[in-house]
């Protein structure tokens, strides 16, 4: 399922990566990018209705996850991983002007490193996008 997004028109391309992630990777059943104060700039999978909440909550656990980070003084936050009894859920910074978020929900039939690999492949292409005309 594939929600428009009624905040900021979507890049081509974002659209692209997103499709991509969710549709070739085993376990991804969702994925989001959202800007850095918590608006949602594309979705992919997922369910409809809930783009704006988990924006929202991308944005705010990367912000606790980057204090805690700056605290232990361990360098940038990348990327942060919850594992829940039935899936899990990666949240990547995706670097440039102005950053933003990859939000990426699995299932249980998820290869953590399978799906940890296509995410930051994902957001590289969502980095590059950004920064090239359409």
């Amino acid at each position: 399922m594939t929600e428009a997004i009624p905040h900021r028109a979507s890049h081509p391309a974002l659209d692209r990566h997103l499709t991509t992630l969710v549709a070739d990777v085993t376990g991804v059943h969702g994925a989001v990018v959202a800007s850095m104060d918590g608006f949602a700039l594309a979705q992919r999978g997922g369910q409809a209705g809930t783009v704006d909440r988990l924006a929202a909550m991308t944005s705010s656990m990367l912000a606790l996850a980057t204090a805690l980070g700056r605290e232990l003084a361990i360098g940038a936050l990348e990327t942060l991983i919850l594992d829940a009894e039935r899936g899990s859920v990666l949240m990547l910074a995706v670097p440039g002007e102005p950053p933003s978020l990859l939000m990426v929900a699995c299932d249980d039939a998820y290869v953590m490193g399978t799906v940890l690999w296509h995410a930051r492949r994902c957001v590289r292409g969502i980095a590059t996008a950004a920064t090239s005309p359409d």
